[in-house]
């Protein structure tokens, strides 16, 4: 048997042709909606019964006699999973089913049956009757009044039904009977919540007999893009109208003034008017200028309103052009998606999202993968946001090969035109919508090909993206060229020849966990090369679903967490916000890196502002420079500058005198009055320049310390504390300052971090595993100790997995001052490292950390640009961000210094000259073992991680991409130092204790060789000092450099370096290094 929910050449029945959106209309002069006063809104509770599948319902459910009295209710709208029947399922690419298109399974198709009486005045029947659905997933038939009135498939455009001749004056039945499971779920695998349900608003309205069925307003710009016209198609429906009526046309402007532009009589017909006006220099639509005109449309009793802007997209050379301008995409993807709601999102959500974005800098989005409802739309236009509007097209599962691809088979050709026709057609209207996206990762073909032409002749003032044509290289049906998670070597590459079509990735910087590496370097050639456009982020929000464990805690549950099968865990929480829109770190650095107003130094007080907005001036901002020395604002002041659009203005800040300090100069602009999406004050753009690095102090340390050892410690003492050092370990396991213990566990060397969702898609977790053992494992090889008058030197040296080693110095000196030094001395042949640091616990009660470096929200080393150099403070729980999945988090980049303290004692720790540290209220074995927040536990304890640094985010994808190789820490020497004091005050950051600096280096070689042999240079360096040190010793012969060699010297250490010398000729030669060391042979 047949069914028509597997028959995709059956799209619909009974339903209207598709025309744009008019209900509700946003009155752009007071942001409120407007709803028809013959409208009857259909949202709120329905009978309600959930089966297995179509085949349990029982029969006559339609019927008005049915009784429904033991139905539960549910909300409309809603996803029905959101509400407890049946379960979430979320996959990326495979079905939740075997597929086999068209069919779907039998036995097991969640169905849902909804039921409402609804009462309809008599006077709506001089009058046509309307249906309107905005949504249902992905399958449903209606009744009315136990009549089938007809069926509809596309989940996301509307579906609406004439039912004039079935409805009566008083009470009626609506009876909807929705699928889970259809032939449309196979072009709706777009990596999501695979959910069901009435989902969107439903309503029923009327109209006139005779009215205007669709409106279709079209804007063009002359060649110097200062006048406009207006192309106007009205199309009119006769339903059994006798009389003439008047038509009227009313151009509002933003201003409110109104002119007419159509007064006529007309013939009760179907039929369609066109018309064009000229417009005298309009205000122009944008992202920036988000100016709206009104159309007010009346035939008779029906009125209708338009909202319009005037703009023109097109492409010129190679580029793409928004009103004459270089228009750069600083975009994101966005499922609709709300953690409590699923797809059900309501206005206050969207309006949340917009200003959010509109906040940190973002001017468009791609509906990611499907049309989103209407009011999205109305929002973006009145906002200012520019639109990718996406047909509800993905058949990811199915493959993309050209004879497996849906999108070439003819009998799959009448579903892809229907929901590409019914987006266009709904959204035509929108000035926001720059792009018609045929739909995403459906392969290539004819299908799509067809809808393509079908849009050109249809719409000429937008452009027409599909990246699963681009991906196999230039396409003739499309006019931008679209890419995924491309390389920057690809970009490069596009931009290096004479292009037709301007690069658009429609995905890149895949924001999975902790992610959203290297956004910078990107944009450095974005910006550089022609042809390149930007693109969207992947993507705007975590689809996590709240929910509550068995302990009542909350977390965001993902893939897996309903029992659902199959599934792809946590790859639906790729969001730069969190599910409920708290900003992730990952977007405070899409902001920095989207700004639109460069600052450039040009002297140490002399700086360039560069205006990047297309349609902004400056004036709009206010500027405010800020000095701050060692972190604190010192000196403030405030300026205007007036710069048009792509206009450089240059302009002096008055310097103070500036002493040994560290000193920035932060400039800053903020919106100079209020906005739709921000309050006076909100910051747009920000640069900080290093004005003066600091000049570091050393200090003759004059208090003595005392030292003793027995058979199992060595034993420390200052003034105020004891150091106790483990002699099995070689560990310095207890600080005891003023007779209280600091540390709750021994410090320890570590080179692992707990693996973020980039990392595990590389497979860091199984490349690198020998740094994790190398944190666990490690051998002490032997324990060493100096003892100077005011200082004591106790240096650990470890063999740790893999052959590498590890050499680790603790100076402690009287005044009470550590010198902490790491050296690392990796193996041949052993992987890059994930980190290179300390790693130590203290009580819970250090619930405070200062700092001064970068911040106040986590940074990395691919992930800073962001990171404000300041002095911040935060509480412990404040420091780390929870991920969805929990991982590695917290870092903060380039810290001169930190300070934890429980209100009374401080426990400081600075670079030198910078470190980087993390704070976390768990340990980083909680951190690793958690896969939800809820499971990681409340501890005693703090565990603090100082860091050389570790190895960068990456996220050009999460599926295998490591990051840029610039980024990570390759296998070689490294060495790092600081300080460390337990103390009651925040010390002198700048000042050091005095130490033996000198580095004793003797050369040695052959003093003559015969021509033609290979001269043999060695090297001895001494570093008798506490701290390792990092030469670069350069060779050179006869005046020239001849060679280069990189050595880390772990502090009481010597090591020896060889150069061989090949190629000399008879006679005297001079060998001589950076190292103040020559001395002459001679060839013969």
């Amino acid at each position: 048997m047949s069914y028509e929910w597997e028959n995709p050449q059956l799209v619909g029945e009974g339903t209207e042709k598709p025309h744009a959106s008019f209900i509700p209309y946003l009155d752009p002069f007071s942001g409120e909606w407007e709803y028809p006063e013959e409208f009857i809104s259909l949202n709120g509770n329905w009978g309600f019964l959930f089966a297995k599948n179509p085949f349990e319902v029982p029969e006559d459910f339609f019927s008005e006699n049915f009784d429904d009295s033991n139905w539960d209710e549910i909300e409309v709208p809603s996803n029905w999973e959101m509400k407890g029947y049946g379960k979430p399922i979320y996959t990326n690419v495979v079905y939740p089913f075997e597929p086999n298109p068209p069919f779907v399974p039998k036995d097991d198709n969640p169905t849902g049956v909804y039921r409402r009486w609804i009462e309809i005045p008599e006077d709506w029947f001089k009058r046509e009757i309307f249906l309107h659905f905005e949504g249902v997933r992905s399958f449903f038939y209606l009744w009315v009044n136990g009549k089938k009135i007809g069926f509809s498939k596309d989940s996301c455009t509307p579906a609406e039904f004439r039912l004039t001749d079935v409805l009566r004056p008083g009470k009626n039945l609506i009876t909807v009977e929705v699928l889970k499971w259809s032939d449309g779920s196979y072009l709706e695998d777009q990596d999501m919540w695979w959910f069901a349900g009435i989902y969107r608003d439903v309503y029923l309205y009327s109209l006139p007999k005779f009215h205007i069925r669709d409106v279709f307003v079209r804007t063009d710009l002359d060649e110097n893009y200062r006048d406009g016209k207006i192309f106007l198609d009205v199309e009119m429906r006769n339903l059994g109208e006798e009389e003439e009526k008047d038509l009227e046309v009313t151009l509002i402007t933003p201003d409110g003034d109104e002119k007419t532009l159509v007064k006529e009589t007309v013939k009760p017909e179907d039929r369609v008017l066109s018309f064009a006006f000229d417009v005298k220099d309009p205000r122009k639509w944008s992202a920036e200028t988000p100016h709206l005109y009104v159309l007010k449309l009346k035939l008779g009793e029906d009125e209708k309103k338009v909202n319009f802007g005037f703009r023109k997209i097109e492409i010129k050379d190679g580029m793409l052009l928004f009103n004459g301008k270089p228009l750069y995409i600083k975009g994101v993807n966005r499922h609709e998606f709300d953690p409590d709601r699923g797809h059900a999102v309501t206005v206050e959500r969207m309006i949340q999202d917009i200003k959010l974005m509109k906040q940190h800098n973002i001017n468009t989005v791609r509906t990611s993968h499907y049309p989103n409802q209407t009011k999205w739309y109305d929002l973006c236009d009145y906002f200012g946001l520019y639109v990718i509007d996406e047909a509800n097209i993905e058949s990811h599962g199915i493959g993309w090969d050209p004879e497996v691809t849906l999108a070439n088979r003819p009998e799959w050709e009448k579903a892809h035109l229907d929901r590409i026709q019914r987006m266009v057609e709904r959204d035509k209207n929108h000035p926001c919508v720059i792009f018609w996206s045929l739909g995403n990762e459906a392969g290539d073909g004819v299908n799509f090909e067809k809808a393509a032409l079908w849009i050109k002749e249809r719409d000429n003032t937008r452009l027409i993206h599909y990246e699963g044509t681009t991906r196999r290289g230039e396409s003739y049906y499309v006019d931008v060229f679209s890419l995924m998670y491309p390389k920057i070597d690809v970009l490069l590459e596009y931009a290096s020849r004479k292009r037709e079509k301007p690069f658009i990735m429609c995905e890149y910087a895949h924001a999975m966990g902790n992610s959203v590496g290297n956004l910078k370097d990107y944009w450095d050639v974005i910006e550089r090369y022609p042809y390149l456009h930007g693109g969207c982020i992947w993507d705007w929000v975590d689809q996590g679903i709240r929910k509550k464990d068995e302990n009542g805690k909350e977390f965001w549950a993902y893939g897996g967490d309903f029992g659902d099968e199959p599934n792809n865990k946590n790859f639906c929480c790729n969001g730069v916000v969190l599910p409920d829109r708290t900003p992730e770190p990952e977007l405070y650095e899409v902001k920095k890196i989207y700004q639109n107003i460069k600052v450039r130094q040009i002297s140490i007080d002399t700086y360039e502002v560069e205006n990047g907005y297309l349609f902004t001036d400056l004036e709009m901002f206010d500027g405010t420079w800020r000095i701050r020395k060692d972190g604190e604002v010192i000196e403030e002041g405030r300026f205007k500058l007036s710069a048009e659009p792509g206009e450089r203005k240059i302009f002096k800040i008055p310097l103070p005198v500036m002493e040994d300090s560290e000193y920035f100069l932060e400039i800053c602009f903020a919106l100079s009055e209020d906005t739709l999406w921000a309050k006076k004050g909100h910051v747009v753009a920000w640069e900080q320049f290093l004005l003066k690095p600091p000049i570091f102090q050393k200090s003759i340390v004059q208090e003595k310390v005392d030292f003793s050892e027995d058979g199992r410690y060595l034993l420390v003492r200052t003034k105020d504390a004891e150091f106790i050092f483990s002699k099995l370990t070689g560990l310095l396991e207890h600080i005891v300052y003023r007779g209280r213990n600091i540390l709750t566990g021994s410090i320890v060397p570590n080179f692992w971090r707990v693996p973020t969702d980039n990392d595990i898609g590389n497979r860091m977790p199984e490349r690198l595993s020998i740094w994790k053992k190398a944190s666990s494992e490690r051998k002490l090889f032997k324990m060493f100790w100096k003892r100077r008058e005011n200082s004591v030197s106790v240096q650990s040296v470890y063999q740790v997995p893999g052959n590498s080693w590890v050499y680790l110095t603790y100076t402690i000196f009287g005044n009470g001052d550590i010198l902490v030094d790491l050296s690392l001395i990796p193996a041949e042949g052993v992987p890059e490292i994930p980190r290179i640091g300390l790693q130590f616990t203290v009580p819970e009660e250090f619930g405070t950390v200062e700092w001064y470096g970068r911040g106040p929200h986590e940074t990395y080393w691919d992930r800073k640009e962001s990171g404000l150099f300041a002095r911040h403070r935060k509480a412990v729980d404040e420091m780390i961000h929870r991920y969805v999945r929990p991982q590695e988090t917290g870092n903060r980049s380039d810290v001169r210094w930190f300070a934890l303290s429980d209100g009374e004692t401080k426990l400081f720790v600075s670079g030198m000259p910078q470190i980087d540290f993390s704070v976390w209220p768990f340990s980083m074995e909680d951190l690793e073992r958690a896969q939800h927040i809820s499971e990681l536990p409340e501890r005693d304890f703090v565990t603090v991680n100082v860091d050389f640094r570790q190895m960068g985010l990456g996220g050009d994808d999460s599926w295998g991409a490591m990051p840029h190789l610039e980024y990570r820490l390759l296998p070689k020497p490294y060495r790092f130092s600081f300080r460390m004091r337990i103390s009651k005050e925040i010390p002198s950051w700048r000042v050091l204790a005095a130490i033996p600096e000198t580095l004793h280096v003797e050369m040695s070689s052959e003093d003559v060789i015969r021509e033609g042999d290979t001269l043999r240079v060695k090297f001895s360096l001494l570093n008798d000092t506490p701290l390792s040190k990092e030469e670069q010793v350069v060779l050179f012969v006869d005046g020239n450099e001849y060679s280069v060699r990189r050595v880390v010297i772990p502090p009481f250490k010597k090591e020896e370096l060889v150069f061989k010398v090949e190629g000399l000729k008879k006679g005297e030669h001079l060998i001589h290094t950076n190292l103040n060391t020559r001395k002459t042979i001679y060839v013969r």
